[in-house]
Order: structure tokens, then sequence, then C-alpha cells
């Protein structure tokens, strides 16, 4: 911790010493903002009071958080967030919010201080009393009688979702006698198993698994989810009937006032006399409490013109008015914190600080060798981890002498009455800071499974074509209890599949807006349907292979193993990576070693790292001697590409060129001489890199962003200059086609599905277009210090929605940016834009790709009807690049189509992070999936669905590989089919995995499952995440363990009944004599062999073994052979 690293030096400061000695209202000016906290800090440790620092917006108060944890430690520094709503809004803070927010109030409970950072709205709050929050924190240990159902009540009470599994924080699920919760105060959330009452067992386990991940827990403290409990509302309230109806309501946080008397501010939390106050720029402090106090009076105005005046809290039962705001800071020890020094009424005095702010070294590391060197300072210079510090070291001056720390701050400065300088890395670099703190209530997600069935879905049976799945039912088949899945057919036919031939039915994906036609049972015309596909397809497969043949065939590059440079490089990255960005980028490199030409397909989402994998993989093909050159689809999206190279490699010796429409005409000139002339080791341009006026002697790497955005032309080009370089595709949201071929292997992929820590879901709302919900969207974003992206791609009435806008909320700065601007108005509106000169960016599509502007969490997109589902994601994807909660609101006008509708609702489902590839799965779905080699598929693919398309395009593509023909009816034929028969019941019972959705995804994992080790794994994680297998599910574990041995043994048939195993081998498979050989001395019961077809061997069992015991003794006989 930097505080106590340089706590020594700072008791020597005659500065330091006086700040103990201040009056009260006393101004302290000269301070950036890192030295701020640093002020918080001392004034902490110094008093051992708690110290609440106030800033202008949540924006600020975080980065002041973020200083304060490189300064104290984690577990003295805080953050209380706003809630992120308008005053009376009908909408519920985000539940990562809530965490962070009841994390910062459960700490106050406690005795001992620390520093709060908050902003002047989240100050304002009234909430419910310390008292109210208390009674409702509580721990669980093991031991402990508590009854299930009571304790999921409590929870529920305490505003915690019930759900039939927990995997973010505040929910909590019960399943028989196991109970798990997420309270954010625990890392990872709790399994609670039961024996009747008594909690036997605690274990945290994996949100993203559902399974243990680590050994017994003695007890756990439990939060509330909310800031008041139901059961502490008050029995008479004016609004108790709506909260017996409704429970935690959105926009419940709005009520406090109307459901307790118990109300504070957060200062209220601290006795008076144990609370330092500090306002970061206290002009704007007030100036902004004022505004909220307006905006808050006038919403209540507009309010009581619908609703009775008793049912809706006065403004100053929702926040602090001036007065009261006034009473708290003058019954508090307060100080005011600036830059600058201001005038106003409450100051008593002013204290200038002696600091300087860090000098702007843009990376001249002899310029900051020869300032330490002539310095007499002590020097701390704070890096982001070990590998940054290790390669400064290596490039800086032997003689100049500093300490590194690991723990970076915003800002660096130098206090000059010690002497002593605290300089960053990344302003040494010029790098822009990135968040490295954050809630860690909002945990990486993972894509979820596109295939799971729901009723009302099409599915495709491989024997009876396309029909509509209805659901699970558990019907007699053979004598045995079978879960079932009910497919209707024309005609109301029905066939039940059994669950353990699920791998015979797969969703049906084809083209939008049409509804595909019912086979009828027992046609011909699905088999025909069948056998002319598999005729095409078998034709597609031979083209594939002799490409993926040919393409493995040319000669390419082979780029040298890791260098340590590369290590280095790759373990500065400031973020943890991802488990799938550290797959997708050593995939990639492996890729890059080989001789033949790479081909590889990366979709990840955006904002999930694919930039950091392109430029390891760049860094690696400079390291070997070669150039990369890196395509973007739009100019906006190459500066930023360039921007962030520049960042990343600026310790190397790496030259890196820009060509695009926004340099002059001498900087190109001078950029293309350097590529011809190989002194340009990575270019990054549009497509005016692919002129014919530029060429790349050792051109080793080719990075295409968003594939998709290129014309016939200009991918004509590419394919000229990729013929033997290894190239990478990037994209959120492949197109089907470029989706096709990595899905069929001719393109290899690797998948980016699992996001940042710290990333939340983009919130979508689909709302008519309406000038109140536009308003209310910018307010909310601007509120919390934030900016908008407002779409409109019409220019010619762009500059008409701009005005209208301007005239609707003049407090708000607007710009305009399209792409028939004058390049250079276009770059200087882009620019402001990001150095958050002006709150609204109206644009074109422009902003599509390549903007990234952590502050810009709120994007609107006018005539969302009018774009692809693609392309919206992409824009939507604009925001919620930073660890805010971020709103994409989807503006239609009325009488949209139903089409259209459906477009955008497959946006607001896949909400979640990683759902790029799901999006662009789904657009296969929504708009036909395109062509492969050019040739038309849709009508292939209409007919049988993508799944199933796919499936056989494999095999075929199998069948072409080994030289055999491809044959769908024999591949498909009923009668060749591995059986397996017995007497057993064969389902999970109803009351084991009671959520239907949830037992046939337990089917189908249980279907694919291809070894015994995977199915033991398999049972010990039902019995984490269900408790102990019941007979039914015991016995279907077993008959997947046969059917599993009767595969690796080539048996037609194993039918283990009436105290009898049989084992049938396919005529044209028959088992080598020693096999039989080997078998006869394995087996001690009595045995005999037919002949009369193909080879069936039998063996008669103990006739007193029940039928579970006549399982494990087939499994012990067919394990032994």
């Amino acid at each position: 911790m930097l505080l106590e690293h340089i706590a020594p030096l700072l008791d020597k400061s005659p500065f330091f010493k006086e700040l103990n000695r201040l009056e009260p209202g006393t101004q302290i000016h000269n301070l950036n903002q890192s030295a701020r906290a640093l002020l918080a800090a001392y004034y902490w440790q110094e008093s051992q009071k708690s110290v609440i620092l106030v800033s202008q917006d949540d924006i600020i108060a975080e980065e002041l958080w973020e200083d304060l944890i490189a300064l104290v430690g984690r577990n003295n520094a805080f953050y209380l967030p706003d809630y992120e709503t308008l005053p009376y809004e009908e909408r519920s803070p985000h539940y990562s919010i809530r965490a962070t927010r009841l994390n910062s109030l459960i700490k106050s409970l406690d005795e001992k201080p620390a520093i709060y950072s908050l902003s002047i709205r989240s100050f304002m709050r009234l909430m419910p009393s310390k008292e109210l929050l208390s009674k409702n924190v509580f721990t669980l240990k093991k031991g402990d009688s508590f009854e299930p159902d009571k304790l999921i009540t409590k929870l529920f009470n305490m505003g915690y979702d019930v759900e039939y599994q927990a995997t973010t924080v505040y929910q909590c699920a019960k399943r028989g006698g196991i109970v798990d919760l997420f309270s954010p105060a625990n890392e990872d959330p709790v399994r609670l198993e039961f024996w009747g009452d008594e909690i036997s067992s605690i274990r945290a386990y994996s949100a993203a698994t559902q399974r243990s991940i680590s050994g017994e827990i003695n007890e756990i403290l439990v939060v509330p989810a909310r800031e008041i409990a139901l059961d502490d509302i008050d029995s008479g309230s004016v609004i108790i009937a709506k909260v017996r109806d409704h429970g935690f309501f959105e926009g419940i946080e709005n009520y406090f006032s109307l459901l307790t008397d118990q109300l504070c501010s957060f200062a209220d939390y601290f006795p008076a006399s144990e609370r330092i106050l500090l306002f970061s720029n206290y002009n704007y402090i007030k100036e902004e409490m004022l505004s909220v106090y307006e905006q808050t009076v006038n919403q209540y105005q507009k309010e009581l013109k619908t609703e009775i005046k008793g049912k809706i809290p006065e403004p100053d039962r929702i926040v602090l008015d001036e007065a009261a705001f006034s009473r708290i800071r003058r019954q508090s020890r307060s100080y005011f914190l600036s830059q600058s020094e201001f005038i106003f009424p409450e100051r008593k005095n002013s204290l200038r600080a002696p600091f300087t702010p860090q000098p702007p070294f843009e990376a001249d590391i002899p310029l900051l060798s020869e300032s330490i060197i002539a310095s007499e300072n002590d020097h701390i210079l704070l890096f982001d981890n070990n590998s940054q510090a290790k390669r400064m070291r290596e490039i800086i001056d032997k003689a100049a002498e500093y300490s590194p720390h690991i723990g970076v701050i915003h800002q660096g400065f130098t206090i000059t009455d010690v002497g002593l300088s605290i300089w960053t890395d990344h302003e040494i670099f010029n790098r822009y800071k990135r968040r490295k703190y954050s809630s860690r209530f909002a945990p990486g997600e993972t894509i979820i499974d596109y295939d799971d069935l729901k009723p009302g879905d099409y599915v495709v049976h491989v024997d009876h074509g396309v029909g509509v799945f209805e659901g699970l039912k558990i019907i007699k088949l053979d004598g045995q209890d079978v879960e079932c899945l009910i497919i209707r057919y024309a005609n109301e036919d029905r066939v039940y599949v059994p669950t353990f031939q699920l791998s015979l039915v797969t969703k049906y994906v084809a083209e939008e807006g049409v509804a595909p036609t019912l086979n009828r049972i027992g046609s011909v015309k699905w088999q025909n349907t069948k056998k002319r596909v598999a005729q095409q397809i078998e034709l597609i497969a031979a083209d594939l292979v002799r490409l993926y043949a040919e393409r493995s065939a040319r000669p390419g590059i082979s780029h040298k193993p890791d260098t340590g440079w590369q290590r280095d490089m790759e373990e500065s990255f400031i973020y943890e990576d991802t488990p799938d960005q550290a797959r997708a980028s050593a995939e990639i490199k492996q890729n890059m070693e080989r001789p033949s030409p790479m081909e590889r397909l990366l979709c990840g989402d955006v904002g999930f790292g694919k930039t950091e994998v392109a430029i390891r993989a760049a860094f690696k093909a400079v390291n070997s001697g070669y150039q990369a050159a890196i395509l973007a689809p739009t100019t906006l999206l190459a500066e930023q590409h360039y921007r962030v190279f520049k960042e990343r490699l600026a310790q190397y010796p790496v030259h890196i060129a820009m060509l695009s429409r926004f340099r002059s005409k001498e900087m190109l000139k001078k950029d293309i001489a350097d590529i011809k002339s190989g002194r340009v080791d990575i270019a990054i341009g549009t497509h005016r890199l692919l002129s014919k006026d530029i060429s790349f002697p050792r051109l080793g790497l080719l990075v295409v962003d968003e594939e998709h955005r290129f014309g016939v032309r200009h991918k004509d080009r590419l394919r000229k200059l990729q013929s033997n370089v290894d190239t990478l595709y990037m994209s959120a949201t492949p197109i089907p086609r470029t989706l096709n071929m990595a899905l069929t292997k001719l393109k290899e992929i690797s998948l980016m599905q699992t996001s940042p820590k710290e990333r939340l879901p983009i919130r979508t709302i689909i709302t008519p277009r309406d000038m109140q919900v536009i308003k209310d969207a910018i307010q909310r974003e601007t509120d919390r210090g934030g900016q908008v992206f407002f779409v409109h791609n019409r220019v010619q009435t762009i500059d008409t929605i701009a005005n209208e806008l301007m005239r609707e909320m003049p407090d708000i700065s607007f710009a305009v940016g399209h792409a028939q601007m004058p390049e250079k108005a276009l770059e200087t509106v882009m620019k402001a834009f990001v150095n958050k000169e002006f709150q609204v960016l109206i644009s074109t599509t422009i902003i599509e790709n390549g903007i990234d502007i952590p502050n810009a969490n709120t994007i609107l997109i006018d005539r969302a009807d009018n774009f692809g589902l693609a392309q919206l994601y992409q824009m939507r994807g604009r925001v919620g690049r930073s660890n805010r909660r971020a709103y994409a609101y989807l503006l239609i006008p009325k009488g949209t189509t139903a089409v259209a509708r459906k477009r955008l609702e497959a946006l607001t489902q896949y909400d979640y992070l990683g759902a790029g590839f799901q999006v662009a799965l789904r657009d296969l779905e929504l708009r036909g999936a395109g062509t492969i080699l050019g040739t038309k598929q849709s009508g292939i693919i209409q007919a049988i669905g993508f799944n199933y398309y796919n499936r056989m395009l494999k095999r075929a593509i199998e069948a072409a590989e080994s030289g055999e023909a491809f044959d769908i009816e024999h591949e498909d034929d009923p009668t060749m089919r591995r059986n397996i028969r017995s007497e057993i019941d064969l389902y999970f019972p109803e009351g084991y995995i009671d959520d239907d959705e949830e037992r046939l995804r337990s089917y189908r994992r249980l279907a694919e499952l291809s070894d015994l080790p995977e199915i033991a794994d398999f049972e010990m994680e039902l019995e984490d995440r269900f408790g102990a297998l019941p007979e039914n599910a015991r016995w279907l574990m077993m008959y997947f363990k046969v059917d599993i041995l009767a595969k690796q043994h080539e048996l037609k048939t194993c039918t283990v009944k009436n105290n009898n195993l049989i084992l049938e081998y396919y005529p044209d498979k028959m088992p080598p004599k020693e096999k039989i050989l080997k078998l006869s001395s394995k087996i001690s019961e009595p045995l005999s062999f037919d002949a009369s077809r193909g080879l069936r061997v039998i063996v008669q069992l103990d006739k007193d073994l029940e039928p579970i015991y006549q399982f494990e003794r087939t499994i012990e006989i067919l394990s032994a052979i």
C-alpha cells in the first residue's frame, strides 16, 4: 500500500503536519485529483475516524476510490455509487450497484474507521437507518438449525431473487435439501447442505459451472439485497397494498419515506464526532446539489398530475435539501479540496498545498532519466504490474535512481516541501489509465447454450423431419418408465423420443419470418428431402476438402517461438487475461509457428479483448522479422487501433504507421515509402492499405477486423495479398457465410465467450420513439457524469434532429458527426467527445465500429427497425465498455412490423455478455444462412434446418477426407443404430431436477459424454448440485455407461433382461478370435454363442441379481474385455 510506503516522508512535511491543526472549513488548493485522495488517506490514518470524500459525480468518485485502494488497500476504501435512476422513476438500480452500495453500508456497521468515496447525488440520498439495516445481517454456521424453507423466505424478504440456480449476487435457490445463495459478503456463491433442519455442510461453488470449488467453510455472513427488508415496512404504509402485491417493485428506492419513518443520509451512519467530510471541488458540488434538488422538485410537480399527493414522497423525503445538507456539513469536521482556489461563503481559510503535477514525458525515456538524475528528490515510479516495472528498469538510464511500486493512481505529482516525486507509468508513456479496481459483483459471464429447447421450438428428427417440441413426458416403453420428448407433426401426430436418443434431435434454425412446414409421419417426402440435400452437401464437402488441402499444401511462414520480449509484453497487460483470451492467444501463436498459412477466425464480443490478442500476434510477427498489416473497415476504428497499438508497444522499438483519410498527404507519402522499404513493422489502416501503390516486402501477418464490412473488390485484393500469409479475421458478429466456414472447419475458429470480470450486460430497451423517453435517457446518463450516443442515420435530417434536442434540453451540450463532414471537422468532433468536451454525440452509423469511450454508457438508436441484427449489436457495443451499467434504447415508430420486432427482441434476448457468436447464429435463423463458396444454400437449409445441415456437412467432410462415399441412408438407417435393451426405468425424477429446461440440458449433456470417467465426473456434479442420486438417476447413469462400452466394442445390441446379458455384433464388424477367447476367460457365468445371424454372445447372469446389479455386472464384463 502506497501510503504505508511514503508515510515516513509525509511525517517530515510541514504541510502535512499543518493539516491536523487546520480549522474546519479551510480550503486546501493546488491539489490534482489523486493528491486529494492522498489527503483523504492521510486524514483517515492520522485521525482514526471515518472519512467521507464527496465528489461532483460518480465518475470522479469512482476514480478517487481506485486511487484510495492503491493508497490504503481495498479493505479500507469503499465506494457508495448513486442509484443511477431519476427521481420518482419506476426503475431500480442494477444488482451490481446495490451490491456495491450495501457492501459499503455493511462496512459502516463495524467500529473500524474507513474511507468512503461518493458523489453528491449519493450523499444527498435518504435511506433506511443504520439500525434497520443491521437487523438483516447475520451469520450461518455449520451445525446451525434453520429450516430450509424458512431460510428461503427470510432471504426473499431481504430482497433476494428465488431462482432455480443462483448465478449472480442476490440470488438464492432451493433444491431438495440444498440451498444455494450468493451474498456479496462472500467471494463466491455458497451451497448449504441440510440434514433435516441442521446445516451439515457449507461450501463455495462456481457461479459459471455450478460445481463446488473448495473445501468446507465453517460460517458465512449473509447481508441483505435491499436497503430495507419487507418485514421492516410499516404495516400502516399508504403503499402497503402495492408492496404486498408486487414485493420489491421497480423504483421502490424512491419510496423509502412511505415505507418507514427511520430515514437518514449516509453521513448519519456515523456520529458527527467520528466523521470527517472532504469536498472535492466544492463549487461544482454545490451547483450539482442545487440542480439535483431542483430536478427532484420539478419531477414531483409532474408526478402530482397523475398521482394522489399522499402516495408519492415529497422531495425533501427523497434527498437532502440545502438546509439539511448545510446542517450536516456544519456539524462535521469539513474541508474543501481543489486544484484552483475558489471564493465561496462556506470557506473560512485557504491553504496552498506544496504540490506540482507530473511532467509530460511523452514516452521520452532519456528525458525521464535526465529528470531523475538532475533532481535531488526521492522518486517513486508506480506500475500496474511487475512486468512493466522490469521493462522500465531495462530501458531507463542505470544512473537514474527510483523506487518501483506496484499499484497505480490516476495522476502523479511531486510534494515539494519534502522532495518526493510520485510518478505513474501510464503518464510517462502517455497511456490512458485503465480502470483496474472494480466491483467484484459483476463476474464474467459465459455464453448460454443456443440449442436449449423450449416448448414451441421447431426441431428436426433425423427419421421423421421437422416438428414442434411440446415438452417432456414419462411414458411406458417396453415395460420401462422412460422420459421422452414430445414432438408434434402434421395432422396432430406425435412422436415420443426417449431422452437417451437426444442425439437424433436438433433445434431447427433457418430463415426469418418463414415458419417451416411440418412433416407427416411415415411420408417419403422427408427421406427424399434428406437424399436430395445429402447429394448437394457431398459436392460441397468435396470442394471444401480440396480447398483445405490446397491451403495446407501452400508454403507459409513459420514464425519463431515466443521471445523474452514477447513474454514481457504479454505480462505487462494490466488486466488479468480471461481464460478464453489466454486460450485464443495461445491457439493463434501456435498456428503462426506452423509452416502452413494460418486462416483463423477470432470471434469475441465487443470489449472482450480481441485487440489485445491481435497485438500479441502482430508483435510475434515483428519479433520473427516480419511485417504485420491491420485492416479496419472505418477510419475511426483504424485510429483507435493505432492509438492502442502505440500505447501497448511504446516500450519496444516497433515502428507503427497509420494510413487513413485523417492523415496529411506528406505523412501518407512518408509512411507508404517506409512500408515499401520495410522500415514500418506494423501498418494499420482502412482499405487504403489494399491500394496498388502499397507493397510489403516481408508481410507475415494480416489481421482483418470486421471482414463483413469490406466489399467484393476489397476482398479480391485481400485474397491476392494473403496467398501465403497468416491471416486472422476478427469479429464480434461474423456474417453467416464466415460463420459457416468456421463451423465447418474451412477456417479455424477461436471463441472468446467470457467477459472481463467488471463488465455488466447492457440493458436493452425497445420503445416507441417518444421525446420524454429520449430526454429521460439522456438526463439519467449525464446526471452520473456520463456521455451519450444518439444515432440517426440520415444525413439529410440529422441537423433537424440535433436542433430539436438542443431546444428540448438547453442545459445539455450536443455535437453532430457524420461521414459527409470535412475530414478535419469530423476528427475535431470525435476528439472533443473523447475528451469529454460535450455530453451527447448525434451521429450516423460511423460510430458502429471503433469508438472506445468508456465514459459513454447510453446509446439511443433512432429507427432501430431499419438496421440488421449484427449492425444493431455492433452499435450497442459502443457502450458498456467500462465497469458501469450501460443502456441501449432502440427507438421504433408505431406500427413496426412483427418481423422487425422479432429481430429487435432477439437483441434483448442476447443482452448477456459474450453473445456475439449467438447473435451470428441467430442471424442465420433470421436472415437465412447465406452462401458457402458462392453457392446458394438457403433453400437446403430451409428444408432441414441449419443445425442438421451443419451436422450432415461435418459427416460428409469426414467421409470425403477418408475417401469414402457419403451415404445418408446408411448413416441414418434406424436398423443400424446401437440399441441397449433393459428392464430398468430411465429418467431423472422430477423431484430431483424439477426444472424441465435443466433436466433436458442434463439429458443432453449425458448423451454427449464419451467415456466412463466423464460419466463419473457428471455423477459427482449432480450430487454436488442436487444432492444424492435417487435410484432412477443411478439406473440412468448405468444405462449410459453400458452404452459407451457397447460403442467402444462396436456392439449392435446389448440386452440386459431376465437375468441374461446378450451381446450382439454387427455382421460386418465381427470381433477377432482373440477377443472372443479373452471374453470367455473373463466370464465365470455360463456362456453360449449364436452365430446364426452375425454373432450373439449370451451370458447367463445369477438369477438372484436385481436389475441394477445385473447392469453393474454387465459393466464389469464389458470393462474387462
